[in-house]
């Protein structure tokens, strides 16, 4: 079952940060909870990394492009967008601290909470998608019945067992 509990807190939690005028905060969960990506590449993350809404960043372990199951690059919110882009507007750098505090403030501001759980509910809901469209597209094998009759073949169509 797909499950979006995570990316529903990080919505609301984006949103908080906001009205408290916390914005570099609410770029941060909000980049993490609108694309999988690792928690020290989000606090790595640049303006030229960004073309529109499109994220072109490299993964610090793997060294390739974050994309979805289909190999495009992630797209994030025209909002998030905005957000990203009015913070620290004279320098390239978005985010100004290292990733532990950021890993350190929100597992404080909840104890059961971890940014990691994004990624990992974002990636299994895409792969949940991916087989859910693989078993629409797949069509069973038709079956056929043959009959004789007079000396010709007949083909039926068998009844699904359904």
């Amino acid at each position: 079952m797909i499950s979006f509990g995570k990316a529903k807190q990080g919505k609301w939690l984006m949103k908080q940060f906001i009205e408290e005028g916390a914005l570099e905060k609410a770029a941060f969960i909000g980049l993490i909870y609108q694309m999988p990506i690792r928690t020290g590449d989000a606090a790595t993350l640049r303006k030229s990394d960004l073309d529109g809404r499109t994220v072109l960043k490299a993964s610090s372990k793997y060294g390739k492009l974050y994309t979805n199951r289909h190999g495009n690059p992630y797209r994030i919110t025209r909002q998030l967008q905005s957000l990203l882009y009015s913070i620290n507007r004279d320098s390239d750098m978005i985010f100004t601290r290292r990733r532990e505090y950021y890993m350190r403030f929100f597992h404080r501001y909840r104890e059961s909470f971890h940014l990691h759980d994004f990624r990992r509910e974002r990636l299994m809901n895409e792969e949940l998608l991916e087989c859910q469209r693989r078993k629409k597209q797949s069509k069973p094998a038709q079956r056929f019945t043959v009959e004789v009759k007079d000396g010709k073949r007949i083909f039926k169509r068998a009844s699904s067992p359904l």
